[in-house]
């Protein structure tokens, strides 16, 4: 059992991270793509994840030199910085201490010796942190940009339906809802899957809900500096609806069987959804993630066909679904959901020999 201690002060600033962070957001598709997130023996071809497979950059390959078959991964490539530049300019700045113990833990237990370039990189070789910084920016533009918007979606979504949660229940209720491995007892975070314990020196705690991955709760480890604990873990945007409007973490494809978004779209079958339950404009595109005034295009779009009605309260807008609107929620199938439900934790020590999918098809032990 793990146990992160809360003080007073790391209650009141365990918080919502503002922005989901693109470079993360990038390792977690590596690890998405090597099968980390499955149960073991039990990797499931989804439709995104083929699709990911087929358009892995050449560019890219490195990291799949770099990152071992399993978690954990080296900290340096977790960057939480939620613009693209400035997540990749993190990583090109980790200073050469870091690198080369980082990198001397993560090949420990490893057979053969690190490559040529790896050993530079340890080294702060300019030209081998380049390779890795070319690699995520890449592997970002050809995977996780294409999908970048719903991933936001799914991101605003999931920290709108959460934010209640913690104010009427408080921390306890919040952490049990997560995820059935967090458990909040005795003023802290009890974590089942692997051990250890630490303190968050009154820094708090960052929650960041990932679009990307389908597996069991992650935490990336403070410094007790500029550096948060954070826990990373599946988004949830069925709760747009409370039926589930998503696959693998991200907005229906209409191919995956969701009618509505194949009706309406998938942004405008988002705003539908959410209006489950009555909302003014600008709480409406913070769910979907979405301007005031893209969300105001689309309430007007569905006011013009009857799906949903709206009124003035004072000077705003609020939108509510009409008995048809309603009833075209009720009859149009949603996707089926994710079958991925266990995973290897980041700090769960790496298994001798694990089988793993590489982005190109080849296996590895």
């Amino acid at each position: 059992m793990a146990r992160f201690n809360f003080t007073a002060d790391d209650m009141a600033r365990t918080r919502f991270s503002p922005a989901a962070a693109p470079v993360l957001e990038t390792m977690l598709v590596m690890a998405q793509l090597r099968g980390l997130a499955a149960p073991p023996g039990r990797r499931r071809a989804d439709r995104w994840l083929l699709e990911a497979q087929a358009a892995f950059p050449a560019t890219a390959r490195p990291l799949v030199d770099l990152l071992r078959p399993c978690m954990p991964w080296p900290d340096f490539l977790d960057s939480f910085a939620p613009d693209l530049k400035e997540g990749l300019e993190e990583v090109r700045a980790t200073p050469r201490s870091v690198l080369r113990s980082q990198l001397a833990r993560d090949w420990r237990g490893r057979a053969g010796r690190p490559p040529t370039w790896i050993r530079n990189l340890a080294d702060g070789d300019l030209e081998s942190v380049e390779l890795v910084v070319r690699a995520l920016h890449d592997l970002y533009h050809a995977i996780v940009e294409p999908r970048w918007d719903s991933a936001l979606v799914a991101f605003h979504a999931e920290v709108a339906r959460r934010i209640p949660t913690l104010a009427a229940g408080g921390h306890e209720v919040l952490f049990g809802a997560l995820h059935p491995r967090l458990r909040w007892r005795d003023n802290g975070l009890d974590r089942a899957g692997f051990d250890g314990e630490w303190d968050l020196h009154g820094l708090g705690m960052v929650l960041m809900p990932s679009a990307f991955w389908t597996g069991d709760p992650m935490f990336g480890l403070g410094d007790g500096g500029r550096r948060p604990y954070v826990l990373v873990y599946a988004a949830q945007p069925r709760g747009l609806n409370g039926r589930g409007s998503a696959r693998d973490g991200l907005p229906a494809d209409p191919a995956d069987g969701d009618g509505l978004a194949a009706l309406l779209g998938p942004t405008r079958a988002a705003v539908l959804r959410a209006l489950a339950a009555p909302r003014g404009t600008a709480e409406l595109a913070g769910v979907i993630g979405i301007s005031p005034a893209s969300a105001s295009e689309h309430a007007k779009v569905l006011r013009d066909v009857y799906l949903i009605e709206s009124s003035r309260e004072g000077r705003s807008v609020r939108h509510s679904l009409t008995p048809l609107g309603a009833a075209m929620l009720g009859r149009l199938p949603a996707p089926p959901r994710s079958e991925h439900r266990k995973a290897l934790s980041r700090t769960v020590p790496c298994p001798a020999v694990i089988r793993t999918a590489d982005p190109t098809g080849a296996n590895e032990t």
